[in-house]
């Protein structure tokens, strides 16, 4: 409380002088264009005050604020009892009318706060449990799939507009249970995000998803569990499944890039293409992936991003970490894996 009153006389100073300045006009061809002069003098003290940087910025910010506030309730107060002399109104006499305005005025800052806090509150309230806990059915392209609200999903939708959920934000998860609940979920492209980025991972992880074992699906460690950078896993860091024309091969343009280039043949038989930036990886059953060195001790591998067809209307892009020993072996390993991923979606 004792806090609370010197905010109170803070902000009451520079509200009352706005207040005052405002709520004595008695005549409108003065009144409007007083009106006019404070907005345009509080217009560019504000500018002023948030163009300038220091700790005391946000203090000035609130002055004039409250002073805004309190000139643009006194032109109210002035408004209403002019209305009041007109229509002759004993209800909106200037005794009546400053004091109530005064306090209802200096209130609606408060109140206004306080309701877009409970509005935002609402909106990032956890979904409810059965939103958390159950599978959600959604179609892409012609595969059913049951999508768990779990770290690390992002789903698009199928629709004109850009309609995207992350399911690690309560109001894109609540979103996408109504539209799932609803048989309304019709996807793009599901995207796996499994690289374990520390500025998602503790929003993440307190999902129910991570609070019970989940060995259907194979990605859940992974999601639920920050990966070290010097670990190579053996399943994907990152996956998309989309949705491709029919007949269309999502790598031919890649490879085309990558033929350009001399290959360098090792005594494994593995391809090197070096491009411009980055250099490409083919296997010798024709396996390829387009790779990129970090050249850093904190990452000691090279991150490799091959796409392949999944099925007639479908695409799958995955990224995974390698080095140019392990390549051939492990890139059948995370294939097969990344394939299972995405089957672990199905009912």
């Amino acid at each position: 409380m004792h806090y609370l009153g010197h905010f109170l006389s803070f902000v009451g100073v520079p509200y009352a002088i706005g207040f005052l300045a405002l709520c004595f006009w008695r005549r409108w061809w003065l009144l409007v264009p007083a009106g006019l002069v404070a907005a345009g003098l509080v217009k560019t003290e504000y500018a002023s005050v948030n163009a300038s940087d220091g700790a005391g910025v946000a203090f000035g910010i609130i002055l004039v604020v409250f002073a805004m506030i309190g000139a643009a309730s006194g032109f109210i107060a002035s408004g209403v009892v002019l209305i009041g002399r007109m229509t002759r109104l004993r209800a909106l006499r200037a005794v009546y009318v400053l004091p109530a305005v005064f306090i209802l005025g200096f209130g609606s800052y408060f109140a206004v706060t306080w309701t877009q806090q409970k509005i935002r509150e609402a909106r990032y309230a956890p979904p409810a449990a059965a939103c958390l806990d159950n599978l959600h059915p959604a179609r892409i392209a012609d595969v059913a799939v049951a999508i768990p609200v779990a770290p690390g999903i992002l789903l698009f939708g199928n629709g004109m507009s850009d309609e995207h959920y992350i399911l690690w934000s309560n109001p894109d998860a609540r979103a996408f249970c109504g539209e799932a609940d609803g048989g309304n979920a019709t996807l793009k492209s599901v995207v796996f995000m499994l690289d374990g980025s520390p500025a998602r991972r503790e929003m993440e992880t307190k999902r129910p998803f991570c609070s019970r074992p989940q060995p259907e699906y194979p990605w859940a460690e992974m999601a639920c569990h920050l990966i070290p950078t010097d670990v190579i896993p053996d399943k994907p860091v990152q996956m998309t499944v989309s949705v491709k024309a029919p007949g269309f091969d999502p790598s031919v343009r890649e490879r085309e890039v990558m033929l350009k280039n001399q290959a360098i043949v090792a005594s494994d038989g593995l391809r090197t293409y070096r491009s411009q930036n980055d250099f490409y990886l083919q296997r010798p059953d024709g396996y390829f992936a387009r790779c990129h060195d970090h050249r850093s001790k904190s990452q000691p591998w090279l991150s490799c991003t091959a796409t392949e067809e999944l099925s007639e209307q479908l695409a799958i892009s995955y990224e995974f970490r390698t080095t140019a020993e392990l390549f051939i072996k492990q890139s059948v390993v995370v294939a097969a894996n990344a394939r299972a991923i995405f089957n672990s979606l199905k009912p």
